[in-house]
């Protein structure tokens, strides 16, 4: 069973993944999940197709918050470093989480983005790609057992 402070951070940030967000964040708030998205910028924030989500929580407040992540999503398709390397807090952010065992997900296609690595080259066996979106909900449902089992 999940700990009342066990964390599913969902990074946001411009472009991102809007349905791939809104689909994580339903399925695990559905199944009890403390899940917060995560603005990397301090205000609304548009994704890929313009719609806009208000972050739950600053980055600067999710960095207390990091070593208790269980998870961390960032929905994204395309090459998402450059929202993170010109910013040491979602390295600090990252690798508290991993530190945690966390799981990333991520939707990047080919390999494991740089900042990952740059944390630690184990941090690949604790990450996984999302698929498309026809099959996001069941993808999702899915994450949602692996945390528990992950957890109990």
């Amino acid at each position: 069973m999940f700990k009342p402070k066990d964390y599913v951070f969902v990074l946001w940030s411009d472009g991102f993944d809007e349905m791939a967000a809104t689909i994580f964040v339903s399925e695990l708030r559905e199944a009890g999940l403390l899940v917060q998205v995560v603005g990397l910028l301090p205000r609304q924030i548009n994704g890929a197709h313009g719609l806009a989500l208000v972050p739950d929580l600053t980055l600067d407040q999710a960095l207390p918050l990091a070593s208790s992540a269980i998870c961390i999503i960032v929905p994204s398709s395309s090459r998402w470093g450059k929202h993170f390397d010109n910013d040491p807090r979602i390295y600090q952010l990252l690798k508290q989480a991993h530190q945690n065992q966390a799981i990333f997900v991520t939707g990047i296609k080919k390999e494991v983005n740089d900042t990952l690595l740059d944390i630690s080259p184990s941090i690949s066996e604790n990450t996984i790609i999302y698929p498309d979106v026809e099959n996001m909900v069941i993808f999702a449902r899915k994450m949602v057992e692996l945390l528990q089992e992950r957890h109990k």
